[in-house]
């Protein structure tokens, strides 16, 4: 897939952001002497296609960003959250959010001064018992779950992609409570379907934060940032 551009505003502010998904696991001549090393100590062929899938998704995204076509010269490392952080002669203030799941990854490319962060899931991949017990779940959300008419797999896949979104946009991950990253609200954008439907709501503990959440097909993809930011495209993960 080639890299989609997007306009993000942010009150009288416009900035190129990036995004980037990869299906198809790569060959390694996009990765740093660094990265490679890191890949040679991965045990297992799924750990190694996670990496390869994210890092060049990643380095994509960088790549249209940083006006870098040589993706050896952009290195991704990780911050002591897991975080990736952008080394590279131009880097500046750019960052770079990346999920994978299931054979495919996905990265955002943006500015920090806008933080943002994504959180990739597969609805098919999820047990939703074991999710419902985890998420701490808002009774805002609780109410969402009983009356808005989403397959309920679908649903947990939502909240928990918002919250994982959130954590990377505040680059803690998930190293807190789930709770503290619920939602407050959550409302359908346009018609909803089995297979098709997007979302936006409000964080309870961060009302300067919201997330934009999308279903297509068996993926569910959420995106959280400043609440008064917009994009003018959905990100396109098919």
């Amino acid at each position: 897939m080639s890299v989609q551009s997007l306009v993000l505003r942010h009150g009288k502010i416009e900035q190129r952001v990036y995004f980037a998904a990869v299906d198809a696991e790569p060959p390694q001549e996009f990765l740093s002497e660094r990265e490679k090393a890191q890949l040679a100590g991965f045990q297992f062929a799924a750990k190694k296609q996670a990496f390869l899938l994210g890092r060049l998704a990643a380095k994509r995204a960088l790549g249209a960003l940083l006006l870098e076509p040589d993706l050896r010269q952009i290195e991704i490392r990780s911050g002591i959250y897991g975080q990736p952080l952008v080394h590279h002669p131009r880097a500046g203030s750019a960052q770079v959010s990346v999920s994978h799941s299931q054979g495919l990854a996905v990265a955002l490319a943006f500015p920090a001064e806008v933080p943002m962060g994504i959180d990739l899931e597969t609805v098919s991949a999820v047990a939703a018992e074991t999710i419902i017990s985890a998420l701490e779940a808002s009774a805002p959300e609780l109410a969402w779950l009983a009356t808005a008419g989403v397959d309920q797999a679908i649903a947990y896949c939502v909240l928990w992609t918002a919250r994982e979104a959130l954590g990377k946009a505040l680059k803690i991950g998930l190293n807190s409570p789930l709770g503290v990253l619920a939602l407050s609200d959550i409302r359908a954008i346009g018609e909803i379907s089995s297979d098709e439907g997007s979302w936006a709501g409000r964080y309870l503990n961060f009302p300067q934060s919201q997330c934009l959440s999308q279903v297509q097909g068996d993926r569910v993809l959420s995106l959280a940032m400043p609440r008064e930011a917009e994009l003018n495209s959905q990100l396109q993960i098919s």
